[in-house]
């Protein structure tokens, strides 16, 4: 509908882990400016979101299953390594699974909660795969044979393609701290020096 999802049939075959990875972190961060492109309040806003919060979620499926175990068997301390990025998955699912009530919301024409909570969640991936570009995937790549890499790579698109499309229920997870600055007044609030809320 409003972009390419992350699990498209044949859209990427022949890539190897790192590199089916990186393709959908950048098909991510292409589809997240789409979003921050469209004008708040906009329905075709709430619905690319969906489709977004859904690939990512497959994404982190593939991740989880694939890359993490292999980190944690290959780096020195890839154990802390390890948990710590399964701690950022486990917020960002936090934050996908909040976003769904908080969508629903914003049909009714509240957007502002919705678009906080999608730009914290644009936030916390993007941040994620930056960490995993720079630091986690490269030792990765000199770590293990182009052969395995490459069997890894048909694998995780296996994996995202039979995932569910959204994170089910799962043991409560504290949402990430919302580091995003808070909403400015309206210029008649700060005119006038009254409160809105």
């Amino acid at each position: 509908m409003t972009g390419e999802s992350i699990q498209t049939p044949d859209r990427n075959d022949g890539l190897d882990l790192v590199e089916q990875l990186l393709d959908d972190h950048d098909r991510l961060r292409t589809r997240f400016s789409a979003l921050g492109g469209m004008p708040l309040g906009d329905p075709q806003r709430r619905e690319l979101a969906a489709e977004v919060a859904a690939d990512l979620a497959k994404h982190l499926e593939a991740e989880d299953q694939l890359f993490y175990p292999l980190l944690r068997r290959r780096l020195p301390r890839g154990d802390t390594t390890v948990d710590d990025a399964l701690e950022e998955h486990a917020a960002i699912r936090a934050l996908i699974r909040e976003l769904g009530p908080v969508r629903a919301a914003a049909a009714g024409g509240g957007t502002a909660d919705f678009d906080r909570m999608l730009a914290r969640l644009v936030e916390e991936a993007t941040g994620h795969f930056g960490h995993e570009e720079a630091n986690l995937l490269p030792a990765l790549r000199e770590d293990v044979s182009p052969h395995t890499m490459g069997v890894l790579g048909e694998r995780a698109r296996a994996v995202e393609a039979a995932a569910a499309p959204l994170p089910g229920p799962q043991p409560p997870t504290a949402l990430p701290p919302d580091r995003l600055l808070p909403p400015e007044r309206p210029f008649k609030e700060k005119l006038l020096g009254t409160d809105s809320a």
